[in-house]
């Protein structure tokens, strides 16, 4: 019988008994475990055949074999198999259309006609889609069809921590803190891992960790719990937390017992237990605590059993707690799950301190000597010391704050795009830069640089006011011709034209003429946003400017852009505003833009605005969509990327209408169904991504309701039906100030 064990744990005793020598017959061990015949089956025959490759020559399979596998998406083709695992493998392959190289996972074609394993793969691509943290690997496209599965991921070079061995504990706390913050990050959006291991973690050339194979994710609603049932637990065995093994109970506790078990056994490179089979190994997890973790750095020990408490509850409250105590213990201040007694605390001060320690012990030998020696100075040398250690005591406290907000700052932006969540807490930790200035020698440019992480951050989350307020505090350090430009077009989004303006006009009139390159380029910004008419006088100053800077630099990728909004502006100056050297068409020179510099988000976004003004021009008046197939592709990665930024979002989902139109009026009907599916599977992910602010779900609840009465008007009924549905679903997730004129519009058409 199972005893309560997983199919993977059943299949892999087979394994190891054939491998032991044991002549096993397939079809009596099945016998023995009837009620996952038919799942064993298969696994065993993948796994039966695994064994007949050389692992050498796996990992090196001819490039011509790979590239005879088709995959569903002709943008990727397969190079060489990096690896196998129980579900699939994994190729590296080349993106054709950013020419990036890319890791694609293909679902084993034994298992394509089992429902329950198409289901799982597909899940696991859903999952990592809706996560993005530099320390998750990102996932770019998915597809099916009936002969392949696939999703296509980010490459990460390097190796896998299960083949990693470590020397420094500190260097191994480094990688701890990686990857607890990567899964507190999924736990935040609702993500169990449950299969948290050492190679599933994988180190890449800089030495940094991602967390990959979310294959047997779950997303948790709000009971925070699921219970497995007996027998259908899927894992690896010695991560596992006792209460899921027992109970088959998952909850985020679980995913951090294997946190720790994964971490214990990278400090002490041994197994976490030992034991002579799987059931024995079982009984041993499920009935007697882990033995607590010995090493030399006694924090990082506490740490990792705290993790590894046989009692769930006396666990860390969840991974943020966990990342905070690792990060506490890399600071070399006290941790939260260790009672330091004073000594130590003041061992770990020196070690933070040593300077300040040395220079302390200084202090208090010379105060000894100067007692033995000057007895009758004894009281003022005893107000000196407590003077002298006041000081001491101020300025510690003044460095852990810089420590501390810096700390925050940078990592939580490293971490997440920018939302108003990021935001909010920038501005509440800038009072803190604005005290270190007041009361230590810290540069201006600090305050400076957090006030520009705020406007940035809140231009791109699309808080305006906020925007505006750090732009203008800016401008009290530097009026240059860049800020003035960033207020005006924040000024501009609130409908404040006259203002926005006379700032535009001011950077023209002061740097129109400038003998530097960057404040005439900014001049040029200020001239294409004063254009109104495609061909009016701002629009030619701007293009002798334009020609003049790339003239002088060709390649330089802003003035590339400019180029190319100037002339996306007039289809017109096609023909008439050649710069030699430089790609005379908007759309091919941004699309080049877009790809050479996949980290910028305005190229991407000024070629879907682009094609939206196209896909309205009168049919006469534009080409067919073989331009937008590209741009399509490009505004899923970006939705991928930038699920925050409300223009990106506005942009891709109107652009993704207009295909979707421009499909029906060509009846391509298979085309059709599957765009209209990507598209309702892209909104259902942005609207319930937990970073996503109120105004990008009321703008994507606003384009939706758009392209509803357009079907009502023309009678799709089917389309109508679902997008109705999918909206209502919205709306009890929004809790906005338009939910009831959102309700009303809904309820108006029917």
């Amino acid at each position: 019988m199972s005893e309560g064990r997983s199919v993977e744990e059943i299949a892999a005793e087979f394994v190891e008994r054939r491998q032991a020598g044991e002549d096993l017959d397939v079809e009596a061990f099945l016998a023995e475990h009837p009620e996952h015949a038919d799942e064993l089956r298969g696994i065993i025959e993948l796994m039966t055949e695994m064994e007949k490759f050389d692992p050498d020559k796996t990992m090196q399979l001819a490039p011509g074999e790979a590239a005879r596998i088709n995959l569903p998406d002709p943008d990727y083709k397969l190079v060489r198999e990096l690896g196998v695992g129980g579900m699939g493998v994994v190729f590296e392959a080349v993106q054709v259309s950013l020419n990036r190289r890319v890791a694609v996972k293909l679902l084993n074609s034994s298992l394509l006609t089992s429902a329950e394993q198409r289901e799982q793969f597909e899940n696991e691509a859903k999952v990592i889609a809706r996560l993005h943290h530099p320390n998750i690997v990102k996932i770019y496209s998915a597809g099916c069809s009936e002969e392949r599965c696939y999703y296509a991921m980010e490459l990460v070079e390097g190796k896998s921590l299960e083949h990693a061995h470590f020397e420094d504990l500190r260097e191994l706390a480094r990688l701890a803190l990686q990857a607890a913050r990567a899964i507190a990050y999924a736990h935040r959006c609702g993500v169990l891992h449950r299969d948290i291991k050492p190679a599933n973690m994988l180190l890449d050339a800089e030495g940094n960790l991602h967390i990959s194979d979310f294959g047997i994710a779950f997303i948790l609603d709000e009971n925070r719990q699921v219970v497995e049932a007996r027998g259908s637990r899927s894992g690896t065995l010695r991560y596992m937390a006792p209460e899921r093994l027992a109970n088959g109970i998952n909850t985020f506790a679980t995913d951090q017992y294997s946190f720790g078990a994964t971490f214990y056994e990278l400090a002490t490179g041994q197994p976490l237990l030992q034991a002579d089979s799987q059931a024995d190994l079982t009984k041993r997890i499920c009935s007697t605590p882990i033995p607590p973790l010995v090493c030399k750095e006694p924090d990082f020990s506490a740490i990792v059993n705290k993790c590894l408490e046989f009692d769930p509850q006396r666990r860390y409250a969840d991974m943020d707690e966990v990342a905070t105590d690792i990060q506490r213990f890399l600071n070399r201040e006290p941790v939260r799950a260790y009672s330091s007694s004073p000594w130590h605390r003041f061992y770990l001060w020196c070690r933070r301190r040593p300077a300040v320690a040395a220079l302390s012990f200084v202090v208090a030998g010379c105060a000894a000597a100067l007692m033995v020696s000057l007895a009758v100075g004894y009281i003022r040398t005893k107000a000196a010391l407590r003077l002298a250690e006041q000081n001491a005591r101020i300025a510690e406290a003044n460095a852990q704050v810089a420590d501390e907000a810096l700390s925050q700052i940078f990592t939580r932006i490293s971490e997440q795009t920018a939302s108003r969540k990021n935001t909010a807490l920038l501005t509440a930790l800038l009072p803190y830069y604005q005290r270190i200035v007041r009361q230590r020698d810290v540069p201006e440019a600090k305050i400076v640089q957090a006030y520009e992480v705020i406007g940035e951050c809140a231009l791109r989350s699309g808080d305006y006011i906020l925007a505006e307020d750090a732009f203008r505090q800016l401008m009290k350090y530097r009026a240059d011709a860049r800020l003035t430009n960033r207020l005006a077009a924040v000024l501009k989004k609130q409908g404040k034209a006259a203002e926005a303006e006379r700032l535009y006009r001011g950077v023209v009139a002061k740097f129109e003429n400038s003998g530097n390159a960057t404040e005439r380029f900014e001049a040029v910004r200020a001239l294409l946003a004063l254009s109104d008419a495609p061909d009016g006088d701002e629009r030619s100053r701007a293009f002798r400017i334009l020609e003049e800077l790339l003239g002088a630099d060709p390649k330089n990728p802003e003035y590339r852009f400019l180029y190319a909004v100037l002339l996306g502006g007039n289809p017109r100056l096609y023909h008439s505003l050649r710069i030699e050297g430089v790609e005379p068409n908007a759309v091919k020179l941004l699309t080049e833009l877009a790809a050479e510099y996949p980290d910028r988000p305005e190229y991407g976004l000024a070629l879907m605005e682009l094609m939206n003004r196209r896909a309205r021009l009168p049919r006469g008046r534009r080409n067919d969509f073989g331009d937008e197939d590209k741009a399509i592709l490009l505004s899923t990665r970006m939705l991928g990327r930038w699920p925050n930024d409300p223009q990106i979002v506005s942009a891709a989902v109107k652009l993704h209408f207009s295909y979707i139109d421009h499909l029906r009026r060509r009846g391509e009907e298979k085309k059709l169904r599957k765009e209209n599916e990507r598209l309702l599977s892209i909104l259902e992910v942005l609207f319930h991504n937990p970073e996503i602010s109120d105004p990008v779900k009321e703008e994507l609840i606003n384009l939706q309701l758009r392209q509803l009465r357009l079907l009502r008007r023309r009678g799709a009924t089917d389309d109508t039906a679902a997008l109705v549905g999918k909206i209502r679903r919205e709306l009890e997730d929004y809790r906005g100030a338009k939910r009831e004129e959102f309700r009303k519009q809904l309820d108006d058409g029917e």
